[in-house]
């Protein structure tokens, strides 16, 4: 029989809990890999078997693609070769907590006599439970009908070469309370979604902004890829169906501007799917307001005409509707959207509401409001002109929560008009998996260092990024480094991060790159947090995640005083 449903969803919940530094997980990560490989691999190369060994003890989805659990920093990696690029790659470059593990720093020596007693020390008060830990390695496991937990740690114990001892270093004795074995085996059906691996979908859309109605641009804009959670998708779509106003919300670089791109082709091309008529187009009029924005700027107002009168004037709001189009909003929040949009709240309320008058002086009233057509139209009958948005216009915009450089935000009474939809950065092994798809002969390390740095800013609300800024890293390092045609002793896309002090790298260029990328790229951020913030980020960066060299981050600190 194989564990019970509730066994597994209980381990996983127990792991989700935990959240350990990185350095932390990446130690115990090794640890189990090490166990595992002497007691089932004793005379073969740990680069032979180090891939089998991740994939027995971790791999708890082999069919998904992100089917690696990372136990104790709760994250679903890549499955594909996880052990060489995460347990390899990890011990055998620097001195880390987890190389403090085996012999002479190197996973080819094996673990330290003492590693559990080192690991153990190093481990927070929160330890996973010995049964979360006997879950995971035995979930495979044929039980027969009447083992029990005493059978359940004995089977353990023999399958890592364990002692009690090395046992009780790195569990807690806490019962999950929930049996071995049930009638319900654990399968993957069984576990619910929020233990799952995230569920998420790369769209593609272009760079910049290129014509939605057919139009062939002058030359071949650059396109970039994002991942989003297929709920975000999901909800975006129905909201589009259904509500005239939306808000995407989310960090920095989490790809909001794409996205809304991204579905607004979909829509040119299959517009059924979105709930409009065959052949139409959003034919979107884009528009991204600063603080000198005023209600002029998007609704209209009185300007001298050639004459010197004052005369009515639409703003982008009133031309969308005239044309039949529909407006975006992008990085609202760098206006003032209360003053903006304070004569629009009625409007956005689904009434009509006078937003002025054609003259100075007993003008005729400039009236915005909601048709019953699908089309949006303009109407005047002499006494009164309507601007009547269609049952398809849509009012859609982008926000910054978190924006260290943000200017506005959105009072209770104007948000609460808009579906809200969140747009979150995606996980780190998320964003791996994005990385290594978008640029496959990105190297290992480069690979992992950028990873690090998002993981490093991911870890605290208060700089937490998206994915996008991080990618454009990839590709500054790739025309950087030089490639292996330029020279047998170049480094090439596959060059070390490099270390600093007696054990240096003769060639750091990739840690001196990818500084530079940091800095061109997220250093208008980094010039926005306070000193705090900015020294926390730092030791995550360095300490935690070492993605980056003290020495190059020193550099970072520099230019970013510079930045400010």
């Amino acid at each position: 029989m194989r564990l019970s449903a509730e066994a597994m969803n209980a381990a996983l919940a127990d792991f989700q809990g935990l959240n350990y530094q990185t350095k932390v997980a990446s130690a115990y990560d090794v640890f189990l890999t090490m166990k595992w490989l002497t007691a089932n691999r004793p005379d073969q190369d740990p680069w032979q078997a180090v891939a089998e060994a991740v994939d027995d003890l971790f791999g708890v989805f082999p069919e998904h693609e992100l089917g690696r659990l990372r136990p104790c920093r709760y994250d679903w990696l890549v499955l594909k070769d996880s052990g060489r690029k995460t347990v390899w790659n990890n011990n055998t470059r620097g001195i880390k907590l987890s190389s403090s593990l085996l012999v002479n720093n190197h996973i080819r020596n094996g673990l330290l006599p003492d590693a559990s007693s080192i690991l153990g020390a190093a481990l927070p008060p929160y330890r996973p439970s010995w049964q979360s830990l006997a879950v995971l390695v035995l979930r495979n496991n044929d039980f027969s009908p009447e083992a029990d937990w005493p059978t359940a740690k004995a089977e353990l114990l023999q399958r890592l070469g364990l002692t009690t001892d090395e046992l009780e270093d790195i569990t807690s004795p806490t019962s999950l309370g929930a049996p071995l074995l049930s009638e319900t085996e654990w399968d993957e059906t069984t576990i619910p979604e929020a233990l799952r691996p995230p569920e998420s979908m790369v769209v593609q859309a272009p760079a910049a902004e290129i014509p939605l109605s057919g139009e062939q641009p002058a030359t071949q804009a650059a396109r970039v890829s994002i991942s989003v959670d297929r709920r975000v998708e999901r909800m975006l779509r129905l909201a589009l169906r259904t509500t005239p106003s939306i808000l995407l919300v989310g960090p920095p670089g989490t790809g909001k501007g794409t996205l809304l791109k991204w579905v607004l082709r979909e829509i040119a091309v299959n517009p059924e799917r979105y709930g409009f008529e065959a052949g139409f187009d959003p034919h979107p009029l884009w528009r991204t307001p600063d603080e000198s924005w005023t209600a002029y700027d998007l609704i209209g107002g009185l300007s001298p005409d050639s004459d010197g009168a004052l005369t009515w004037s639409a703003g982008a709001l009133l031309n969308a509707i005239e044309d039949g189009r529909w407006l975006i909003l992008d990085e609202t929040n760098r206006g003032d959207m209360d003053k903006i949009m304070g004569p629009l709240l009625t409007w956005l309320s689904d009434q009509e509401v006078e937003v002025g008058r054609s003259a100075a002086h007993e003008g005729k009233p400039q009236h915005v409001g909601w048709g019953n057509e699908r089309q949006s139209k303009v109407s005047d009958n002499g006494h009164v002109r309507r601007y009547l948005a269609g049952t398809d216009f849509r009012l859609l915009g982008t926000y910054n929560p978190q924006d260290a450089q943000r200017v506005f935000r959105f009072g209770q009474a104007l948000s609460r008009r808009f579906v809200v939809i969140p747009v979150p950065a995606i996980q780190p092994g998320q964003f791996t998996q994005l990385l290594e798809n978008s640029f496959p002969d990105l190297g290992d390390d480069a690979a992992g260092a950028i990873t690090g740095l998002y993981r490093a800013h991911l870890s605290d609300d208060s700089t937490a990024l998206g994915p996008a800024v991080f990618l454009r890293m990839a590709k500054y390092l790739l025309t950087g480094l030089p490639t292996a045609t330029e020279g047998a002793a170049a480094p090439t896309a596959q060059a070390k991060l490099g270390e600093e002090g007696p054990n240096a790298d003769e060639t750091p260029l990739l840690a001196e790159l990818l500084a530079e990328a940091y800095v061109t790229g997220i250093g208008r951020y980094l010039a926005g947090f306070d000193d705090r913030v900015f020294d926390a980020l730092g030791q995550r960066i360095v300490n935690e995640e070492t993605a980056l060299p003290q020495g190059q981050w020193t550099w970072v600190s520099s230019q970013r005083h510079v930045l400010s």
